[in-house]
């Protein structure tokens, strides 16, 4: 339960950061999903904390395949197309990050050779549908 709070509250703080930065479109689910995850190319010193996703993890996940992919060819600053995820595969895709890269979620991922910030939103953080906050 914890770690869920944590993950919605670095991802919000993520997304503010970072709020200048856009990124419109449709994704699996449309606008109705719970959650909304998106990625974008980074410079890979922006942050101390850094992660290495393994192709393993990012294939046990394909949202987080798709919004790389869609990533890896953007820029620096530019939100990738997000993907929308229902409450319980946002939940469970945030619990793994957080086990994953050690509890941190704030920071540079690195994958197949490229940096990316990965921002995973509750787009509907209170209205305690699915999710465990």
């Amino acid at each position: 339960m914890r770690r869920r709070r944590y993950l919605a509250a670095a991802a919000t703080g993520l997304a503010g950061a970072l709020a200048g930065c856009n990124g419109l479109g449709l994704g699996v689910l449309g606008p109705s999903g719970e959650w909304k995850l998106r990625a974008m190319p980074a410079d890979p010193e922006a942050s101390d904390y850094t992660c290495t996703l393994e192709e393993s993890f990012v294939t046990a996940h394909p949202n987080l395949e798709t919004a790389l992919s869609r990533a890896a060819d953007g820029e620096r600053g530019s939100w990738s197309d997000p993907v929308y995820l229902d409450a319980e595969t946002g939940n469970e895709l945030g619990a793994d990050m957080a086990d994953y890269c050690k509890g941190g979620f704030r920071g540079v991922y690195f994958y197949d050779g490229d940096a990316f910030f990965v921002s995973l939103i509750d787009r509907k953080p209170g209205n305690r549908k699915g999710h465990d906050h």
